[in-house]
């Protein structure tokens, strides 16, 4: 599988990947042009304060961020801030992530999708570069279906 195409196979999903999958680093890369990668730690995840300072931290998120889900949503759907055209965000352990409340796991699960789906969905402009944006929830083999299987039922 080409560069090209591992990166545009999930042009429109968030993928879940186990920790003893391998995929190359050339591979996981945008074809051409500026990335912005963010990697994220899932046990530093695990209630709504540790979500939104490890997304802050990470994404550099602007000092108005509200520190609440729909600001979350809302910036994940901006990015204006950061001067890349792909964006790749990486969540380690995440099986940990909001593992005691599924009520916040699901608003969580559901802006990354959502914001998966938005920069999907927004069409390139003439003059202007085609922002796209991925995001990979890397997790244990052994729950990594169950992972998925959540993921999918948002």
């Amino acid at each position: 599988m080409s560069n090209a195409t591992w990166w545009e196979r999930y042009e429109e999903e968030v993928c879940v990947v186990s920790t003893a999958s391998s995929l190359s680093v050339a591979r996981a890369l945008p074809p051409t042009g500026l990335i912005y990668s963010a990697r994220m730690q899932g046990q530093q995840m695990r209630d709504s304060d540790g979500v939104f300072t490890q997304f802050y931290e990470a994404l550099r998120l602007p000092d108005y961020f509200g520190w609440n889900w729909n600001a979350l949503r809302d910036c994940l759907t901006d990015l204006h801030w950061i001067s890349a055209k792909h964006f790749l965000l990486t969540i380690d352990d995440a099986d940990a992530v909001l593992s005691e409340s599924s009520e916040e796991r699901e608003i969580l699960f559901r802006a990354l999708n959502g914001a998966v789906k938005f920069w999907a969905g927004k069409p390139e402009l003439p003059g202007q570069e085609k922002i796209t944006f991925r995001t990979v929830l890397l997790c244990p083999p052994d729950v990594q279906e169950e992972v998925l299987r959540e993921l999918k039922t948002y």
